[in-house]
């Protein structure tokens, strides 16, 4: 299902990770609330230096996906001859995706839970080297497979320091994706067929580091985005009106379940800056800002921040808060809407995801040092939206130092 879960395991709480070569495990449980996803990851993390130059970084995954999505689906659907007719007429008046399950009646059709149950496994790798100048130069590759879904990615990064003080960098990096996914086909012979569908992504990252005091330290950087193929959500699905009969008006039984549609590009942008604040040697503060934008019409700023509370020795802790406004997509309609139905043709989705809404996100996060060797991490959260949907997730990991 390529579900994106809200965190990174590895180095949960800032300042847990330390340069010393360590082997690391961490599982997280994320639910969705109203009986929706719930997925568990558990990653395995390995950091090995090689003298003072070169840094090899491993990752495996596995992660467990099941509960509901919530589609449009028929409560009393017609079957047999005249509604396999019926939703073929459909299909041949669109070149969108109509899905089986024809309703004769406009109102039977609601927003249900639709079962899923995925697993994915997942491996990456980075090596990373520095040179004379202790400029860092990184490459590394990634996959993932789900039932669904396959994943195959590579990355790169350079950080070069402007002079030997190091109180500013420059970096650049990039990643590519080739990814597929099963997808619905077009409505034949009295049904859907899935089939592999190709998705490229390519992502790309200029950046700048500043120290201004002993105290304060801040990072600016622009990013892009590129993806092509089929980036519809096969889980998903929509309401489409088809004049069947042409005489210019839409009954009732001229409602057809059809596939969620997004167009097969999307170009994207925006600007990340996080600052780092020492207010005393045990407390410091990050406060971050995100811009994003696309061409789908989505738009949004993230505004929020952590700090990191040293109150001992051996104890850290990470309380964070963010907020955050998203303008949604220019083909999205709320399935809550009084009329949520879409036209035969043209994009459309009712994913809430691609809609307007704000959200909240609070967080806490605990890093124990057991002992010279031996640290744990901890982390809870909560997200909320202000269109109903709500996620809370929980971490926890152990790490050792070698």
């Amino acid at each position: 299902m390529n579900i994106k879960l809200p965190l990174t395991l590895f180095g949960l709480v800032a300042g847990s990770v330390s340069a010393a070569d360590h082997v690391s495990i961490h599982h997280l449980s994320f639910e969705e609330y109203g009986d929706k996803i719930k997925a568990g990851d558990n990653i395995l993390s390995l950091e090995k230096n090689i003298g003072l130059d070169w840094t090899i970084t491993a990752e495996l995954g596995y992660d467990t996906v099941s509960g509901a999505s919530p589609a449009w689906v028929p409560t009393t659907p017609s079957s047999g001859v005249i509604a396999g007719k019926r939703t073929q007429e459909a299909q041949d008046k669109t070149s969108e995706v109509i899905r089986a399950g024809y309703d004769p009646y406009r109102g039977n059709y609601e927003m249900r839970p639709v079962e899923l149950e995925d697993t994915r496994y997942s491996a990456a790798t980075n090596v990373t080297f520095r040179d004379k100048d202790r400029d860092e130069w990184t490459l590394g590759v990634n996959y993932s497979q789900e039932d669904d879904y396959k994943s195959m990615g590579a990355n790169a990064k350079a950080l070069l320091y402007t002079d030997s003080s190091k109180n500013r960098s420059f970096s650049l990096g990039g990643s590519v994706l080739a990814d597929q996914t099963l997808a619905f086909q077009e409505y034949q012979d009295g049904g859907n067929e899935q089939q592999w569908k190709d998705i490229f992504t390519s992502s790309m990252e200029v950046g700048m580091s500043q120290v201004f005091t002993p105290n304060l330290y801040a990072t600016f950087t622009a990013y892009g985005g590129y993806k092509s193929g089929y980036l519809s959500n096969h889980y998903l699905t929509v309401l489409r009106e088809v004049d069947i009969d042409d005489d210019g008006k839409i009954s009732d039984d001229e409602v057809f379940l059809a596939q969620d549609s997004r167009p097969d590009t999307r170009i994207s942008g925006g600007i990340n800056v996080q600052t780092f604040y020492s207010v005393t040697d045990r407390v410091v503060v990050r406060p971050r800002y995100k811009f994003f934008t696309d061409d789908w019409g989505v738009m949004s700023h993230q505004l929020g921040g952590k700090m990191s509370i040293k109150i001992t020795d051996w104890l850290m802790l990470a309380p964070g808060y963010s907020w955050y406004s998203q303008q949604g997509a220019n083909f999205f309609i709320d399935p809550k809407s009084s009329d949520p139905t879409f036209a035969s043709k043209g994009y459309a989705t009712t994913d809430i995801r691609l809609g307007d809404f704000n959200a909240n996100a609070y967080e806490l996060g605990v890093s124990l040092k057991l002992s010279s060797k031996w640290r744990m991490n901890a982390l809870a959260a909560y997200y909320e939206q202000s269109n109903g949907y709500a996620s809370r997730w929980w971490a926890v990991g152990v790490t050792y130092d070698y």
